[in-house]
């Protein structure tokens, strides 16, 4: 019998030793740095992701993460300040000295580390999930000298040494034979189980291009125009700059192979104190930001504005993003016409300027005598050099300004406000009227 027994012990034994050893193969957590890019030619940021990867623990108790550039074995860490962005960790933080997490930042010689300590009993302990990823946090690197600081930041190795992860144990969870003294509340070190069992890595993202949503320019008359842009993302972009070229109404050519030399007038510039505020970049972001509106004033009427957007970049490039074509008018009225026509009782007539003017609108008979002076429908004013801003208006001819019956001209004469020189601009409606029987 006690043969038999022994037998039985000796079996279990194995199985426990098997189960242990199957446990001991598979990786308990992955440690990974995500989302890394340089917020600035001296600042760095980063995140850090703690994934539970197997049943043989599940309550996240503390770590120690270390850091450093890689092929830099000279470089002075003390140079870095390190800090946790407030309010970017998924775990129950709060200050130094408080419960239930707390997590400590610095830098020594030859790294960089965060140290995350957690609570001493398991009820205050957060559960990971199978098979999930917890942000530890956000975290901001920068040089305190403002020199500029490395794209890459790498777990420092042998990660075996230098790094450390361990997990609370609760009274029946599965851990290897060789540490079964353990208790409730007790911390154990993954590498106490094994030195493969976290797995450490790197942050494979590619920084993000600098790339546009859109860039628009647009005449909003008396010599105006409007431009305004947005970025989809942006990689170590300083801030913009808006050129502009100008030509006479052509279409033998493609705007983006215009070189960039015919660009000589500099409309903004984010080196400029007056535009720094509205087209300094965000350097480097996987997000982008509206820009705008900016306010160029011209010379010409008549011609093509051609404007060119480009940024420029760590290394004081300028790179083009985008050309826009502007077609400024010589102060015309673009649309004009009468409904209905032929009439009765009266006719509306809608216009268009394209351009702050000076407007008159006058009707003539078959002889060409003038015989009324139309009103703006909308003020009631006597459209004779009456200030009309750039846009859509109306005004009426109504029977009663006339006797007999037969057709007419509505003329509109117009010219800009602010350039009296520019030739007068005229649009003409012809009008039939229809006396009632």
């Amino acid at each position: 019998m006690k043969y038999i027994i022994s037998i039985l012990s000796v079996f279990i034994l194995s199985l426990i030793s098997l189960q242990s050893q199957v446990l001991i193969d598979d990786t308990l957590a992955v440690a990974s740095v995500r989302n890394s890019y340089k917020a600035s030619p001296s600042t760095f940021e980063f995140d850090i992701y703690m994934q539970r990867t197997s049943d043989i623990w599940r309550y996240y108790a503390n770590s120690t993460f270390q850091f450093e550039f890689a092929n830099m074995p000279d470089y002075d860490y003390t140079n870095l300040k390190l800090e946790m962005i407030p309010q970017t960790s998924e775990l129950p933080v709060v200050l130094p000295g408080g419960r239930p997490y707390k997590i400590f930042t610095g830098t020594l010689k030859d790294r960089i580390q965060v140290i995350v300590l957690g609570p001493e009993t398991l009820n205050d302990v957060l559960l990971i999930p199978p098979d999930t990823s917890v942000k530890i946090g956000r975290f901001r690197l920068s040089t305190r000298d403002g020199s500029p600081i490395e794209e890459k930041i790498y777990w420092k190795r042998p990660t075996n040494y230098y790094q450390a992860v361990a997990f609370k144990y609760h009274d029946g969870d599965p851990i290897p034979i060789e540490i079964l003294d353990v208790e409730t509340d007790d911390n154990i070190e993954m590498g106490d189980v094994s030195t493969s069992l976290v797995s450490y890595k790197d942050d494979p993202t590619k920084p993000p291009a600098t790339s546009l949503d859109y860039f628009f320019a647009h005449y909003v008359g008396n010599l105006k125009v409007e431009l305004w842009f947005k970025t989809h993302s942006e990689y170590k972009t300083k801030g913009f700059i808006i050129k502009r070229a100008v030509r006479v109404p052509s279409a033998d050519m493609n705007l983006e192979d215009i070189p960039d030399a015919a660009f000589t007038v500099t409309v903004a510039d984010w080196n400029d104190p007056k535009f720094s505020s509205m087209l300094t970049g965000l350097y480097s972001s996987p997000t982008g930001k509206e820009y705008g509106i900016i306010t160029d004033d011209i010379e010409y009427r008549g011609v093509e504005y051609i404007y060119r957007l480009y940024y420029q970049d760590e290394n004081d490039r300028i790179i083009k993003l985008a050309t826009r074509l502007v077609p400024v008018p010589n102060a015309v009225i673009e649309f004009a016409q009468a409904d209905p026509n032929p009439f009765v009782s009266e006719t509306k007539v809608r216009y268009f300027v394209r351009d702050d003017v000076r407007l008159s609108c006058y009707v003539y008979d078959r002889s060409g005598k003038q015989i009324a002076t139309l009103r703006d429908n909308s003020s009631n004013d006597l459209l004779e050099s009456r200030i009309t801003p750039r846009g859509w208006h109306e005004t009426y001819f109504k029977a009663s300004e006339i006797t007999s019956q037969g057709s007419y001209d509505i003329v509109f004469i117009a010219y800009p406000i602010n350039d009296p020189g520019v030739e007068l601009s005229r649009a003409i409606v012809k009008v039939l009227y229809v006396r009632n029987k």
